[in-house]
């Protein structure tokens, strides 16, 4: 068994050592991990281990090393069930070491896609003395990649048959099966006109058309129009309407209204083509998915309006009378609600503006 504990310590090793890059990933239902595990436990001072048949008491305090496994499955986005296996060595009292292992089952809630808390129930034996426990967890994980996490935890044990009362910590690494993409799709943004280009002198044999609009010198009552314009009769710019839009889209976290850092050159964007059309007004429209209560997801709503609704005015310098916002709840999801990803697209704030301008006709 201490093959499984130089083993556990490489890949923890391995785990914790690499490249560290903030990841913004969330768990969704029906992930399944792999993981190992390293850590120490507190046995109760009373409990005591055989050793070649005598009875001697376990060293309390954190002087027992624990490694192993574990396997997880999310069976929604909060809660996680988890099995493990623990092989121990511990210090006994005036006789050296004793050995055994500790297994058990978790049922884990998660708050956020950091924190987590849960109960279970464990199995530990150290020196051919066995006692079932009830265990509570509390513990943090944190995404290394789109795949490995690595996860802090503690808790308590409570004996059932004997009267023990138990503490343990450990950390471990995770392998979550299957990849999640949550970087945004980039924005595309309108491509600038050409510069227009002068036409060449025709021919003094022929009648002259100098702006090369189609329409020669002697009829052409508006010089030197662009090639690629359309002109009337006359030789002058014949014009339409052209409406430009301009949409922002923000995503916010599970019950949050914090504004994600890769969303601020989304409403920078928004804020400059307001500079643009300083005539233009504008009204954020919050949203949540349908989890929740009815007027918590309202309340909820408001505040993620509000927090762009800030940004604009107080980071990107848009005047507050131009800034308006509004809660909608869960009243208006942008997709029906079937998986954890329908449910990430509703947690949003929408808005649009129009203007429609002049332009010249091109051919």
């Amino acid at each position: 068994m201490k093959t499984l504990n130089l083993i556990t310590i490489s890949l923890l090793t391995a785990g914790l050592t690499a490249p560290v890059f903030a990841q913004q990933t969330e768990v969704e239902q029906n992930d399944f991990y792999l993981g190992a595990r390293l850590g120490a436990f507190s046995a109760d001072d009373d409990r005591v281990a055989v050793k070649n048949g005598q009875a001697f008491f376990v060293d309390d305090g954190f002087k027992t090393i624990t490694s192993g496994v574990e396997a997880g499955m999310m069976f929604t986005e909060a809660w996680e069930a988890r099995i493990y296996y623990d092989y121990m060595e511990a210090d006994l009292v005036g006789a050296g070491d004793a050995y055994g292992d500790s297994y058990g089952v978790d049922a884990l809630y998660h708050f956020n896609n950091n924190f987590y808390a849960g109960l279970g129930v464990n199995n530990t034996e150290i020196g051919d003395v066995t006692d079932v426990a009830a265990r509570a967890t509390l513990g943090h994980r944190s995404f290394i990649t789109d795949n490995l996490a690595w996860r802090i935890e503690g808790g308590a044990q409570r004996g059932w048959e004997e009267d023990y009362t138990e503490m343990f910590a450990n950390v471990g690494l995770q392998w979550f099966f299957g990849g999640r993409d949550t970087s945004p799709e980039p924005r595309t943004r309108p491509e600038p006109r050409p510069e227009p280009q002068k036409a060449a002198p025709a021919p003094e044999s022929k009648p002259v058309d100098s702006d090369g609009d189609g329409v020669v010198d002697s009829k052409d009552k508006c010089a030197n129009t662009p090639r690629n314009y359309s002109v009337d009769e006359n030789g002058c710019i014949l014009y339409e309407n052209e409406t430009i839009t301009e949409e922002l889209l923000v995503e916010f976290d599970l019950n949050s209204s914090k504004i994600r850092d890769n969303a601020f050159s989304q409403i920078e964007d928004m804020a400059d083509f307001m500079k643009e059309h300083p005539q233009l007004d504008i009204t954020i429209h919050g949203h949540t998915d349908s989890t929740g209560e009815a007027k918590y997801n309202q309340w909820l709503s408001e505040r993620r309006a509000e927090s762009v609704a800030n940004a604009l005015v107080n980071k990107y310098g848009i005047a507050k009378s131009r800034v308006d916002f509004k809660g909608h709840g869960e009243s208006q999801p942008k997709v029906r609600e079937n998986s954890a990803a329908d449910r990430q697209d509703n947690r949003r704030i929408e808005a649009t503006l129009k203007v429609v301008n002049r332009v010249p006709k091109t051919r």
